[in-house]
């Protein structure tokens, strides 16, 4: 059985770790002539003061506004470490980041996903969950997990 890697998502997050995960993409890229795709996801809680207050109804037009340039400087960054000749394309979505990003990545038929770890303790990612550790167990396609 051959494993053909050419589509290849690396979710970021402007941390460490989510441009480790970046620069392993890239050697994994080169190596199997892949593209790369960059994911930001904009936490709609963030972007939101009082989220509770407007779950299930419409979000005010002005409340990504932030969102946006924040996203724009992220990719930005993100595609400073990505070298001349590797296919890479962009994306920014919003909503909750696990969710968003394991979604995406069957919808578009994502062959493996790079994600850079946080780094949480064992407490900390058991009360507030962990954004790869939800993309490993829940992704439909390989998982690489950067440390």
């Amino acid at each position: 059985m051959e494993l053909l890697y050419k589509k290849i998502l690396v979710p970021v997050d402007g941390s460490k770790n989510s441009f480790t995960a970046l620069a392993h993409a890239v050697t994994i890229a080169r190596s199997l002539d892949a593209e790369i795709s960059i994911l930001y996801v904009s936490a709609l809680s963030q972007q939101v003061p009082s989220y509770e207050q407007v779950k299930g109804t419409k979000i005010p037009a002005n409340s990504s506004t932030d969102s946006v340039s924040f996203a724009k400087t992220i990719i930005a960054e993100a595609l400073k470490h990505v070298p001349e000749g590797i296919r890479v394309q962009t994306y920014n979505e919003t909503g909750e980041p696990r969710i968003v990003i394991t979604e995406f990545a069957q919808k578009s038929n994502y062959d493996m996903i790079v994600i850079g770890n946080r780094g949480l303790g064992t407490i900390a990612s058991l009360l507030i969950g962990s954004v790869s550790s939800y993309v490993v167990k829940h992704s439909k396609c390989p998982v690489l997990v950067a440390k």
